[in-house]
């Protein structure tokens, strides 16, 4: 006969479903939405019960309150939930990196295994490893909700006063063209010299630091960096959000780590009192620590825009 009151109360059973005595419910929340229209408009027509049913509330808050008492996850926890995920991911995230990096496996107990695997196999790992994560904390917010005993978590979080901002500097147009007319200037030498790492003594010609085919492989995974430098700074004239960042960073470490773990065994030039290859190996770390911590910055900013209301 109310179609539209039906089609309302069966939108509040969906949010019933695990609630003992639902049909009780239902009909108590027919007989009020009846006894309201008719009291509001003299009689119950499809215009008086559309205006009651408007000012009743959503289904979901509807439901809400007979579901007091019963939560899974207490409704005071569940802005946690993605918030305490996004955490235990980044941790995972970066001890992940890690352990392809240096190609071992790392145990940090209760929460991670991170088995000895490879670059390929990390990408699918992490995938599992974030439904993991939300199930643990998913699990943990189930737990302390059904203790039924008030509890404060914490919420390790930086208020900022607009939405959006995040720590990031607007990009410039200057600095945009500056990274490009070097990168113009560094792919002008990879094509004419066939490398990008020269040594030279008393001024004289420039040579290569590299024997040939590691000069050009150690060059272009250093253009490949570059680029994603300068593609990650042109995409934040876009969206100016830490989750560029995040995944620019992220890709220039995966480039430093195939760098550090060369198939091409680099042969550097004799130099009397220099040990080029250990100076080598130490720039190569320098900047692999380097991208490790703009890697955390980025995670820090992305915690902050999702903590943002």
């Amino acid at each position: 006969m109310h179609e539209n009151l039906e089609r309302y109360l069966k939108e509040i059973s969906h949010y019933l479903a695990v609630k003992q005595g639902a049909n009780e419910i239902l009909a108590e929340i027919r007989s009020h939405i009846l006894e309201k229209a008719e009291r509001e408009s003299g009689s119950v027509t499809a215009e008086s019960l559309d205006r009651t049913i408007a000012g009743y509330g959503r289904p979901r808050d509807v439901a809400a309150q007979y579901m007091d008492g019963d939560e899974i996850i207490s409704p005071t926890f569940r802005k946690y939930l993605f918030r305490y995920t996004a955490m235990l991911f980044a941790i995972h995230f970066i001890l992940t990196v890690l352990a392809v990096s240096f190609r071992t496996s790392i145990v940090a107990i209760p929460f991670f295994f991170i088995p000895k695997m490879s670059a390929l196999w990390a990408v699918f790992y992490l995938f599992m490893a974030l439904v993991y994560d939300f199930g643990v904390v998913a699990l943990i917010l189930y737990l302390v909700t059904q203790r039924k005993e008030e509890a404060r978590l914490p919420w390790f979080g930086v208020r900022l006063a607009r939405r959006g901002e995040s720590g990031l500097k607007k990009p410039r147009r200057w600095v945009l063209a500056m990274l490009v007319a070097f990168f113009g200037i560094f792919l002008y030498a990879l094509v004419r010299y066939h490398t990008l790492f020269f040594y030279t003594a008393n001024f004289s010609r420039p040579e290569s630091l590299l024997n040939p085919a590691a000069s050009v492989f150690f060059s272009i995974l250093f253009l490949g960096a570059f680029a994603c430098d300068i593609i990650g700074y042109w995409l934040r004239f876009l969206f100016n959000t830490a989750w560029i960042t995040l995944a620019q960073n992220t890709i220039v470490l995966l480039i430093l780590w195939i760098a550090w773990n060369s198939p091409i065994e680099p042969e550097f030039r004799s130099v009397p009192g220099v040990d080029l290859s250990l100076v080598g190996g130490g720039f190569l770390l320098f900047f692999i620590i380097l991208n490790v911590i703009r890697l955390l910055q980025s995670l820090v900013r992305v915690t902050r825009e999702m903590s943002l209301p």
